[in-house]
């Protein structure tokens, strides 16, 4: 796990919008900033990260980072519409997606290389 695979998702995301590709773009703009959060919960000594998504954002939740869970939960939200319902997922949830997770990586990337 590597802030290049982090990036690489995010760029994929980017493609996938510009290709009509909406549940691929909010399925990469989720596992990018998934792999953030997991490095960035490493990067502050937290050495058991949980597999499961939802224990996850909780334990960013726990560690006092409550907006960042919640944009992180608002992209898991959308990954399993993706990913598990029926119903297609819509440009402007794709839109939404790729850019909370613009945002969400800025926040983290910059906190990983504070923290190490």
């Amino acid at each position: 796990m590597s802030l290049d695979k982090v990036k690489a998702l995010l760029h994929q995301a980017r493609i996938d919008l510009e290709n009509l590709c909406y549940d691929k773009c909010v399925s990469a703009s989720y596992f990018s900033c998934r792999m953030a959060a997991e490095l960035f919960l490493k990067s502050r000594g937290i050495e058991y990260l949980p597999r499961r998504d939802d224990k996850l954002i909780n334990l960013l939740k726990n560690q006092g980072f409550k907006e960042e869970a919640e944009e992180l939960l608002l992209l898991y939200n959308l990954r399993k519409k993706a990913d598990y319902s029926r119903e297609l997922v819509e440009r402007n949830e794709a839109i939404t997606a790729l850019k909370t997770a613009e945002k969400l990586l800025s926040i983290l990337v910059g906190r990983i290389d504070v923290a190490t």
